[in-house]
């Protein structure tokens, strides 16, 4: 595709996105005119806390942060196994694909435009910081934190020979490791149909299952959270038993090459209530007895080799 319809494409889709509620300022007689360069591209309003991509893109922060919650598959970065730590973005960065560009870039806060625009919009951007604590005191004033996400699969390869190509020769265990599993209350496994147990329910981390197969399939899960806890995505469901967007919808297709991979979602949860914690201690403790039924249901369940095998 040419890199101007690419652009245009681009642009379109930031126009449709779906944007924060605000409450739009009348224009006054003494307005003066914004420059377009000064204009988001997502809500095409003065630049408020404008973030700077690496790809040299500038956005509202708060429409930035929007269109990251907009799509969790499509934001997902594909690493290689030897990234195992769940590390979190400070919070003043975003971690996306560019609304104008797609290409994945990060993006913060730029103070010397922030205060450039002040200056020159002093009117105009005071009307805008309004607009966004009308928008902020609209919300529930719940606690939005950041969260991140792998998931993805180690692989082992037991035999090589070619004549065995359609027998069990590929050991594979498929993951999901959050930053935080305090929040989790369990993660739910949907296998393909032709196992035993499709559906395995892990109740305790870690959140994962080891099979020995001979072919590649996508995996379907479902991260469930916590009573007092939400998923702040377009793309969260509410649980079977009533809780608000509580679970989260993934998918993985196996990777079979080398040593596996996994991908990497820069996520948000919302805790809904003051001292979750000592709730969530409470479910902990029930989530531990839990445990070895857990193993007991999972009739499949291979356990890790030992590390002298």
């Amino acid at each position: 595709m040419p890199r101007s319809s690419r652009k245009r494409l681009s642009t379109e889709m930031a126009d449709s996105l779906p944007l924060p509620k605000r409450t739009r300022r009348q224009p006054s007689s003494d307005d003066i005119a914004i420059d377009h360069d000064d204009l988001c591209h997502i809500c095409h309003m003065l630049l408020h806390r404008p973030v700077l991509t690496t790809c040299r893109h500038t956005f509202c922060e708060s429409c930035m942060a929007h269109w990251a919650d907009v799509s969790i598959n499509t934001q997902m970065t594909t690493l290689g196994l030897d990234v195992d730590e769940p590390l979190l973005l400070p919070p003043n960065e975003i971690e996306t694909r560019c609304p104008m560009c797609r290409t994945l870039t990060i993006a913060k806060l730029d103070a010397d435009r922030e205060s450039a625009l002040r200056d020159r919009y002093s009117s105009a951007y005071d009307s805008r910081q309004q607009e966004y604590e009308d928008a902020a005191r609209d919300e529930t004033g719940a606690f939005v934190e950041p969260l991140t996400l792998f998931v993805g699969n180690e692989h082992k390869l037991l035999r090589t020979n070619d004549s065995e190509s359609r027998n069990n020769n590929h050991e594979w265990a498929f993951f999901v490791r959050p930053s935080r599993t305090d929040i989790i209350e369990e993660v739910q496994i949907f296998l393909h149909p032709t196992f035993r147990n499709p559906k395995v329910v892990v109740q305790h981390p870690p959140y994962q299952i080891r099979r020995i197969g001979w072919g590649i399939f996508t995996i379907y899960a479902n991260v469930i959270l916590k009573a007092g806890y939400s998923w702040v995505s377009s793309e969260a469901e509410d649980t079977a038993d009533g809780g608000v967007k509580g679970k989260l919808p993934l998918e993985w297709t196996l990777d079979f090459r080398g040593r596996g991979s996994q991908g990497r979602l820069r996520l948000k949860v919302r805790k809904e209530k003051d001292n979750q914690e000592e709730e969530d201690q409470r479910q902990g403790e029930r989530s531990r007895r839990l445990w070895l039924e857990q193993r007991r249901r999972d009739p499949d369940y291979v356990p890790p080799a030992s590390p002298t095998s």
